[in-house]
């Protein structure tokens, strides 16, 4: 067993962010392009059916996304090179848990948002590697939820600042986007939500890798070895 970290390393998390993408880059891009097909199809379901275009509970996105979220995670998290067929396989029989964890950490973080916007910030931060933790440790959502707050309470702010750099990233290129001309501003289907569907799942992925790349460095343990990151 390896010897448990006893401080927060953030170019480390940073460097096993480009790692893992590094690594996994090729292996993930059938799993995106399916994503991002399967998000244009339904921001076009959105719109027919007068839904907010990817806003949460608001979007026939949020039935799909924990499964795709799901898939991503599994590669991240493997070392072992393991087949599409055996991810694609144990993402969906965890599916019903991968849509209550994102369910309740809606929830919560949103009312969390009600409230004064900050907590529902410190929940997003507390809770953002509950999926991971669920996915490696075999464990339930109320469970992964609690451990991630166990993880990343102690370290809270160095998570908060990888993760601020990332959304900071997200924001400039989402306004450059937008002010581009290219997204789509109505939801139609058309080349601008093609290119959203793209976009939004890029932005995702990265995220997804981020956050695996977090929690290997919280759980420091013999099957997520950090020093490969260095």
């Amino acid at each position: 067993m390896l010897p448990e970290p006893t401080s927060f390393d953030f170019g480390r998390v940073l460097r096993g962010w480009a790692w893992l993408l590094d690594r996994d880059g090729v292996r993930i891009a059938g799993f995106a392009s399916v994503w991002a097909l399967v998000k244009f199809g339904l921001f076009t379901l959105d719109h027919m059916i007068g839904l907010n275009q990817g806003m949460g509970l608001f979007s026939t996105t949020y039935l799909a996304d924990p499964f795709f979220i799901g898939v991503i995670y599994l590669v991240a998290l493997r070392d072992d090179g393991s087949a599409p067929g055996d991810v694609l396989q144990e993402a969906g029989q965890r599916y019903p848990a991968l849509l209550m964890l994102t369910l309740l950490s809606g929830i919560g973080i949103g009312l969390g948002t009600l409230m004064l916007i900050l907590p529902g910030i410190a929940l997003a931060i507390l809770w953002s590697i509950a999926m991971p933790v669920m996915l490696a440790e075999q464990k339930g959502p109320i469970e992964a939820l609690s451990a991630s707050f166990d993880y990343v309470r102690n370290h809270f702010w160095p998570v908060f600042g990888v993760y601020f750099l990332y959304v900071a990233g997200v924001i400039l290129f989402s306004l450059i986007f937008i002010f581009s001309g290219l997204s789509s501003e109505t939801g139609a289907p058309g080349l601008g939500l093609v290119l959203d569907s793209v976009i939004d799942t890029a932005m995702t992925v990265l995220g997804i890798f981020l956050g695996a790349a977090i929690f290997r460095e919280l759980a420091f343990t013999g099957r997520h070895d950090v020093n490969v990151f260095d």
